[in-house]
């Protein structure tokens, strides 16, 4: 099954792009064409000891922070909002959550007043919905009226207890309200698994989270599991929600790495990654009736296995990079045009950019191509976004200035951009947005150096903002999170 055990990692996804007007004179502290790199976060606020205490199997990364997705105000088109993991563990996820806002488009960030409580280091109990050794895969939106709403898989340090919170901040990500459930699993049978947020933005209060949920009644002898999509709706704004099961799938199957896009006529859809134990393939269902029933896949398409090859390394150190990268869609707003882009992987086992677009509301898709312009080697950790205009952006990490020494393992940050015939490889263009800096020093996991399962990315009239991560040669801030502008 698709879940994170001893051995298994975890997904993917993207943030739905919306459109603001140009940032004013962004690029006047840059030569035209060069990214301007901000630095989002610092040292940890977080005590080390604030949390468990590391046992056996589970190793903490203090000052770490990784795994970054990040949301635009539709309301104050300068706010942008960025939830991520702070202070990593090897296994299972890390000590809290951070978040910072940057009311200039991403060219600097301030932490906010308080953060949810989805764990215990922030501030979770019993009393207030998050009591919990750890949080992960978070996720962020910002609703029409400007309330922020985040999203975590929180969970006990060894996966029997997990549950998706949401929490709410009405003033656009500086303070948080208390968690709110949206389900919760205290036998390890079932496995709540990889929460994404979507605020409407044509429909103003109506915000939807999706995950997976794994059901394991397997047996010593006999293969039984199933991992189906949930969904929760939320119509006053994310205050409350329902939840329930809208996806099945065949026995001994399942899907990881849900994201649901809204588009202006009201269809619904949601990317996901599918597997059985033997093949894998990206698949996108739709919705025409707010979520209640979907579609067979519309997109369907082999990609590699989420637990199977880690991302091989170029100097076969036997120190890998994790792969857990998953499929992920950008809408055009106010248009039927949707983009799709995931890891597809080579016969030589290198991992590169595939990407497919929709002209009818993801009716149909274009035949995928690949779209990196790594030379040699993989292409790592792909995110999308997508403007009003129709502009597309990528981002993914790859290897290219790698050296002959094993011990490091230099790796840059890279941009692509595409105007118009995106489904031909020839129109995107390619710029190097940060790097090199050392991937040997981000987090190790039971499934490789966590570079990234996903990056925030997220469109800004002209020009788009990324949140990344990077190692730096800090001890005392090892791993950072940085923002890039850069233009479209």
């Amino acid at each position: 099954m698709i879940r994170r055990s001893k051995t298994l990692l975890v997904p993917a996804a993207i943030l739905l792009a919306c459109t603001v007007a140009q940032p004013a004179a962004a690029d006047d502290t840059a030569p035209p064409g060069s990214a301007i790199v901000r630095p989002v976060s610092g040292v940890s606020p977080l005590s080390p000891d604030c949390g468990l205490p590391p046992a056996e199997g589970y190793t903490l990364n203090p000052n770490t922070e990784v795994l970054p997705m990040v949301a635009r105000d539709p309301k104050r088109p300068q706010r942008l909002v960025t939830v991520f993991q702070q202070d990593r563990w090897s296994r299972y996820g890390s000590n809290g959550t951070g978040v910072a806002v940057s009311d200039d488009y991403g060219l600097t960030w301030k932490p906010s007043k308080n953060v949810p409580a989805f764990s215990r280091c922030n501030g979770g109990s019993s009393a207030n919905g998050g009591d919990y050794d750890v949080a992960t895969d978070h996720w962020v939106t910002v609703t029409p009226s400007g309330a922020a709403v985040a999203a975590s898989l929180s969970m006990s340090r060894a996966g029997d207890v997990t549950a998706i919170l949401v929490s709410r901040s009405a003033d656009g990500g500086r303070t948080w309200d208390k968690p709110v459930t949206l389900g919760r699993d205290d036998n390890p049978q079932f496995f709540n698994d990889r929460p994404s947020v979507t605020a409407d933005p044509y429909r103003p209060g109506v915000v939807y989270a999706v995950w997976d949920r794994i059901d394991n009644q397997s047996t010593e002898t006999t293969e039984n599991w199933v991992q189906p999509v949930y969904l929760a709706k939320s119509t006053d704004d994310g205050r409350t929600w329902t939840t329930s099961k809208v996806y099945d799938v065949p026995t001994n199957s399942g899907v990881i790495g849900t994201q649901l896009v809204t588009l202006p006529d009201g269809t619904l859809l949601i990317v996901m990654h599918h597997e059985t134990s033997t093949e894998a393939s990206t698949q996108v269902i739709r919705s025409t009736d707010g979520g209640r029933t979907w579609s067979q896949p519309t997109l369907n398409v082999p990609a590699p296995m989420a637990v199977g090859p880690r991302i091989p390394d170029p100097d076969n150190s036997g120190d890998p990079v994790r792969n857990a990268a998953l499929p992920l869609l950008a809408a055009q707003p106010d248009s039927q045009v949707v983009n799709a882009v995931w890891p597809s992987q080579d016969a030589d086992g290198t991992f590169h950019v595939a990407y497919s677009r929709s002209a009818d509301g993801g009716k149909t898709w274009s035949s995928p191509v690949r779209v990196d312009k790594t030379p040699t080697g993989s292409a790592a950790v792909p995110v999308i976004a997508a403007s009003k205009s129709g502009t597309v952006a990528i981002t993914y990490y790859d290897f290219r200035n790698n050296t002959p020494d094993p011990a490091t393992l230099p790796t840059d940050l890279w941009a692509i951009t595409c105007a118009s015939n995106c489904t031909q490889p020839g129109s995107w263009r390619e710029q190097h947005v940060e790097g090199p800096f050392d991937t040997r020093k981000v987090p190790l996991t039971s499934a490789g150096r966590l570079l990234g399962d996903y990056t925030g990315l997220v469109s800004v009239g002209n020009s788009f903002s990324a949140v990344y991560g990077v190692s730096t040669d800090d001890a005392a801030n090892p791993v950072d999170l940085h923002s890039a502008l850069f233009s479209g």
